[in-house]
């Protein structure tokens, strides 16, 4: 087989128009510039009386409550969550579309061979010296295609397409958060539904035997109807508050399974709210509250993309050169192919430009940049709601906070009273209903106590939650 070799002109040529077009115009369209956010001078309106500490929240912020069953649970969930796994093959896709888009800079190469057997029939002229109008026919050819990017359409495309991946990313980083967030959220209220059900049903248990006691001074006359009815009546409010609490506490449970990537049926560690400490909470800073939410990032990532989408509506406006060349060659015989006299090639360009397209084009390029206003508008609307969010929650861990004093004060009156109640009766000063009567007192008090810390807690996440969790601003 011999070497071919293409006239140096043509190839000459070729080179020139790449290199030309190389150093062709700016990708037009805006560039993109990052969209100043509207940042306040303080989250609230008041100075909150609460204990903020400086530091940056780790990744692992669960991890502040102090329970190592819950960093276990965390983590099992994360790592078997089907919601991230979809944000992770989600993120992957965009990744190979920005890897796509790119090949669109280089020249695309292919080669094919085919192989015919023919008949030109007795009519027409054989091709062939030897006159044969059955035949076989071998070609192959290489062929070279490229699009110079002179006005920067496919930069922009890959730009658009590398800001959809880094949406993905912050949509993945979202997903973390909000299932960890939701994670220690359904444990927190599975452990607090669970220790108010079983102070809910001591509290039962007291009052049937306050009950039985009742009954039995009435049958002696130390008690009248009305209050055996009256403790009846409040032995009956108690026992139907039992029953939503445990509806809730199963449903808690079924969650809580869900989101660590289990079935509702598998059995669950056991956490007591006791177990769980007030985590220190994080100070929250503006800017870089604007550069850790997920969801602010994904929304800056729209907005990068909407600007990138401008640059390739105006890009299609704009002439469009093709470049090609080819080289091939066809024998009957294989090894024949390319042998001398057989070979052919073509170096040709082109370009299209377009003259008349019924405001198509002109329309698309409105659209791309009354879509950028939009997703402008959702930026600072993303702003904005992150600023919202904190401020509601450092409001409510204000308010939780003064609560929790209230409770605990009440904890320990009626703990008091019922160790009081409890040494009168011991010394024949009391009587054993009014003791029963203290200690539903105080069971009540702790169930009380138990809801309101378990709602400190949980706005303590909801506060690690709004200020983006432990993501990383690149």
């Amino acid at each position: 087989m011999s070497d071919v070799l293409i006239p140096r002109r043509p190839a000459a040529a070729i080179a020139a128009a790449v290199v030309l077009a190389l150093s062709g115009c700016a990708a037009v369209g805006p560039d993109y510039e990052k969209p100043a956010a509207p940042l306040p001078a303080a989250l609230t309106r008041d100075a909150l009386p609460l204990d903020l500490r400086a530091g940056p929240v780790a990744p692992d912020w669960w991890t502040v409550f102090g329970s190592p069953q819950l960093d276990a649970m965390v983590a099992e969930g994360l790592a078997r969550s089907p919601t991230v796994e979809t944000a992770q093959a989600t993120l992957r896709a965009a990744q190979e579309n920005v890897t796509a888009q790119r090949g669109l800079f280089y020249p695309q190469v292919q080669a094919g061979v085919n192989a015919t057997r023919q008949n030109v029939g007795r009519v027409q002229q054989s091709p062939l010296n030897s006159g044969d109008t059955v035949f076989r026919y071998h070609t192959a050819s290489l062929s070279v295609g490229y699009a110079p990017d002179l006005f920067g359409g496919t930069r922009r495309a890959v730009e658009q397409a590398q800001a959809t991946a880094d949406n993905q990313r912050w949509q993945l980083e979202g997903a973390r958060l909000t299932l960890a967030s939701n994670l220690v959220g359904a444990i927190l209220q599975t452990a607090m539904l669970a220790e108010q059900a079983d102070l809910t049903a001591q509290a039962v248990a007291a009052m049937q035997e306050q009950l039985r006691a009742m009954r039995n001074l009435q049958r002696n006359g130390y008690s009248s109807g009305l209050d055996v009815a009256t403790q009846e009546n409040l032995l009956s409010q108690v026992q139907q508050s039992l029953p939503p609490l445990e509806k809730s506490l199963e449903q808690s449970r079924n969650l809580t399974a869900v989101l660590m990537g289990r079935t509702p049926d598998a059995a669950l560690p056991t956490l007591r709210m006791a177990d769980i400490r007030p985590p220190a909470l994080p100070r929250a800073v503006p800017s870089e509250l604007v550069a850790r939410r997920p969801d602010v990032r994904q929304a800056e990532a729209d907005l990068h993309a909407a600007s990138a989408a401008i640059g390739v509506a105006k890009a299609a406006r704009f002439p469009q050169l093709s470049l090609t060349a080819s080289l091939g060659g066809g024998a009957t015989e294989f090894g024949q192919m390319f042998a001398a006299g057989n070979t052919v090639w073509s170096i040709g360009s082109g370009l299209l430009a377009p003259i008349f397209a019924g405001g198509t084009l002109q329309a698309r390029q409105r659209i791309a940049e009354a879509q950028f206003d939009a997703a402008a508008a959702q930026y600072r609307l993303s702003v904005l709601t992150a600023f919202q969010n904190v401020a509601d929650t450092l409001y409510a861990l204000s308010i939780d906070q003064r609560a929790l004093q209230v409770a605990d004060a009440s904890v320990a009156a009626t703990q008091a009273g019922y160790q009081l109640t409890q040494s009168q009766l011991d010394r024949g000063y009391a009587s054993r209903p009014s003791m029963l009567a203290a200690q539903q007192a105080w069971l009540q008090a702790q169930s009380a106590r138990v809801a309101t810390y378990g709602t400190l807690i949980g706005d303590s996440v909801a506060l690690y939650q709004a200020l983006g969790g432990g993501t990383a601003a690149p």
